[in-house]
């Protein structure tokens, strides 16, 4: 993992202050894909729209959990 990509890695360890949703989501499919379990984008995405995955991110996000937290129980619960 270059520089950057520890320092966004790193940055989801607490919840950013997102406009939306998606951008939420793009910060979980990004921290799948750097993750030790090194998911494509298009295995992220497919872990992230499983019915009951989808409600849990939406309910992170108005929780206001870092974006790191999900992604792990995400990557770990369904990988």
């Amino acid at each position: 993992m270059n520089k950057e990509d520890r320092a966004f890695f790193d940055s989801c360890d607490s919840y950013k202050n997102y406009e939306n949703i998606d951008e939420y989501k793009k910060d979980i499919r990004r921290w799948l894909t750097l993750s030790s379990w090194h998911y494509t984008e298009e295995e992220a995405d497919e872990l992230m729209s499983m019915k009951e995955r989808a409600a849990w991110i939406e309910q992170s996000f108005a929780d206001r959990e870092p974006a790191a937290d999900i992604a792990a129980d995400v990557g770990y619960c369904c990988g």
